[in-house]
């Protein structure tokens, strides 16, 4: 049996290699298929390298009144050699022992796809003829009904008549009863013959006429799903709170996914065409670390930090790498200045962030299954000085890790713009090691000064920058002194 499975394993992963090439996600083209022996869909597969030694597949079943469903998902792992390392089939997972027939079923689905895709002219029709019987998929009733909360009208009609079923049990047995009580009675043999026959003759009729009646209906069904489709607002705001619901049932030890659950609902509210919600249902993550590598590469889950203008004029981007200049290119706002933020450990509760969380994305490769961050050789970035001034501040805080405060002065710019201003401050937190510049030491704009780090309380390697205007009536306090944080980067750039 181990043997067959690599060989089958080998199959499949030398198309799937050959399929991505340097990309690190690829699908196959959607090839017809029939779901339930009835209902016309498509069939498509869908991969990702997670990794250089981690596959993911995933096959998707599509119907215009179902949407897309993964029919099954594997993982595929590469120690010595490659294998299966995990299966689920509707959502369930598969023990090893059992995925054989899967696996199989799996290459010969493939073979089925790639000679769609390798047929032109009219073999392009009649392999593509072939694949829609050959793919065939069996989705159980009550999967379908827990999905969508249909309730087909095949069923609905077969309900609505159950009293004529009902009577065609009930004289089925009937008749039964009258023969052998005919056999018992010779004197009325005949009598009862021609009354059963005409009796069946009538209820085969009946019969007939019910069946060619289901038939049309059922074919009209599918011709009014063909040709009628739902109203696409109430279907985009159903999928909307579908996802919502999916993203308030997990638990908060599962931050990431929830955070990408609701950005994915948010899009797909905004969504014009029932292709757009199916692509963003595609996109929900089942795993924590496949949710933490979506928002840390998706556009729209973080902010370019060089899009941003700084509050102070002239001041400088807090973080760079190494050796390129300091635009803030390379770097993003994954956390902004906010009244209230919910807590990014997933302990339960909120309370405000007056700073920016600033990450570098420029060199991630990939997240690991427990949420680390891959990066390729470089570190995740320099910090640097915002503005000239000197040490005034350093050491170690539970929540932030170790920090750095510098003192920037006043200015008549800085003064403009905050009349009660005495001085103002650049904090820079969760530093990757103890700062070794002494208080009092003088730097200028740009000077490193530290390494983005992960200390503290932190969800990954990331800078907690804040901007501190000192004032006697300030909302914090630092000694003798008070001061508050305004937002670094109020307002995007215009663009010339």
């Amino acid at each position: 049996m181990e043997e067959r499975l690599e060989l089958l394993t080998e199959q499949i992963i030398h198309t799937l290699l050959a399929r991505l090439g340097t990309d690190r996600a690829s699908s196959s083209k959607p090839v017809k298929c029939q779901v339930n022996g009835l209902i016309p869909g498509t069939y498509t597969l869908s991969m990702v390298r997670i990794n250089p030694k981690e596959l993911l597949l995933q096959e998707l079943v599509s119907t215009k009144t179902r949407g897309n469903v993964i029919f099954r998902s594997w993982t595929f792992r590469k120690e010595e050699k490659w294998y299966v390392a995990g299966m689920e089939k509707l959502g369930k997972p598969v023990f090893y022992r059992s995925i054989g027939q899967d696996l199989a079923d799996l290459v010969r689905r493939n073979d089925t796809v790639s000679a769609v895709e390798a047929s032109e002219g009219m073999y392009l029709v009649e392999t593509a003829e072939r694949a829609a019987r050959n793919l065939g998929v069996e989705l159980p009733s009550d999967y379908e009904l827990k999905r969508n909360g249909l309730y087909p009208k095949s069923i609905r009609f077969l309900t609505k008549h159950s009293a004529l079923v009902a009577v065609l049990l009930i004289a089925v047995g009937i008749g039964t009863i009258l023969g052998l009580y005919a056999l018992k009675i010779g004197s009325i043999e005949s009598e009862m013959n021609k009354s059963v026959k005409a009796y069946t003759a009538n209820i085969d009729d009946q019969v007939k006429s019910f069946l060619d009646d289901t038939e049309d209906e059922i074919l009209g069904l599918i011709n009014d799903v063909e040709k009628n489709r739902k109203n696409f607002e109430f279907d985009k705001r159903n999928a909307y709170l579908n996802v919502q619901r999916l993203a308030e049932e997990l638990t908060r030890y599962t931050p990431a996914r929830k955070r990408a659950y609701r950005l994915i609902a948010d899009n797909i509210l905004q969504s014009t065409t029932y292709s757009e919600i199916m692509y963003e249902m595609s996109r929900l993550p089942t795993e924590e670390y496949q949710a933490r590598i979506f928002l840390a590469t998706n556009r729209q889950s973080v902010i370019p930090l060089a899009s941003f203008t700084p509050a102070i004029p002239g001041m400088l981007y807090p973080v760079r790498v190494d050796g390129e200049n300091n635009d803030g290119r390379g770097f993003r706002i994954t956390d902004g200045y906010m009244d209230r933020r919910e807590n990014p450990l997933g302990t339960g509760g909120s309370s405000p962030h007056f700073a920016v969380d600033i990450i570098n994305v420029s060199n991630i490769a990939y997240v690991s299954h427990a949420g680390e961050i891959i990066r390729e050789g470089n570190p995740p970035g320099d910090v640097v000085a915002v503005a000239p001034g000197a040490i005034c501040d350093t050491g170690w805080d539970d929540g932030y890790g170790w920090y750095i405060e510098i003192n920037h002065g006043i200015s008549d710019e800085v003064k403009a713009l905050y009349p009660d201003a005495e001085r103002w401050c650049s904090y820079y937190a969760h530093l990757d090691e103890k700062p070794t510049m002494a208080l009092g030491t003088k730097v200028e704009a740009d000077t490193l000064i530290a390494h983005i780090g992960n200390t503290g309380r932190s969800t990954g390697p990331h800078l907690h920058f804040e901007v501190r205007i000192y004032h006697k009536n300030g909302s914090y306090r630092s000694g003798d002194a008070r001061y508050d944080k305004i937002n670094p980067y109020p307002a995007e750039r215009q663009e010339e």
